[in-house]
């Protein structure tokens, strides 16, 4: 894995821009993901992931991207404006409180357990062919999918808290 900055951020080298997380509370009202979309394609942003759900009547919509601090600021300031929108969230990908979940499933027979080092709760057995859960800090979860994507048939992570 590539070394992360002071920050916890995207990798460092050349030229690398941080990643970020979005949380964005909005009405729950078609067409608001379209303009969310709208504001990153303009400015030369691409999602690299799109959750969404609701609570208290809301839709919550989390985003996960990677900009300069510059252009995350000017993201987060066009999102804003949006009629739809009532608050944004904006986090750096290693803060340590941007939460994740991921479900790896492994084949029947293959077996693979986690990198010692990885803060993670986990559950399940990989060597079964049961789906293993991961919840722990967003980078721990994205190296634990990364270091079984080789061997699992499934996997995938959502971004659930900042």
């Amino acid at each position: 894995m590539a070394d992360r900055d002071e920050d916890g951020g995207a990798p460092a080298g050349a030229g690398a821009d941080p990643g970020w997380v979005a949380v964005i509370r909005t009405a729950d009202r078609s067409g608001v993901v379209s303009d969310l979309a709208g504001v990153f394609s303009t400015r030369g942003v691409s999602v690299d992931s799109i959750a969404s759900g609701l609570s208290g009547g809301d839709a919550v919509i989390t985003l996960t991207f990677c900009a300069s601090e510059r252009r995350c600021r000017l993201l987060a300031r066009t999102v804003e404006r949006l009629q739809e929108v009532r608050d944004v969230i904006v986090r750096r990908d290693g803060d340590p409180r941007v939460r994740a979940a991921a479900v790896v499933v492994m084949p029947p027979g293959r077996t693979w357990a986690p990198e010692p080092d990885l803060a993670l709760h986990w559950s399940g057995a990989a060597g079964e062919g049961e789906p293993m859960l991961a919840e722990g800090q967003l980078l721990d979860v994205r190296r634990f999918v990364s270091g079984a994507a080789g061997v699992a048939s499934a996997t995938g992570v959502v971004v659930f808290a900042v």
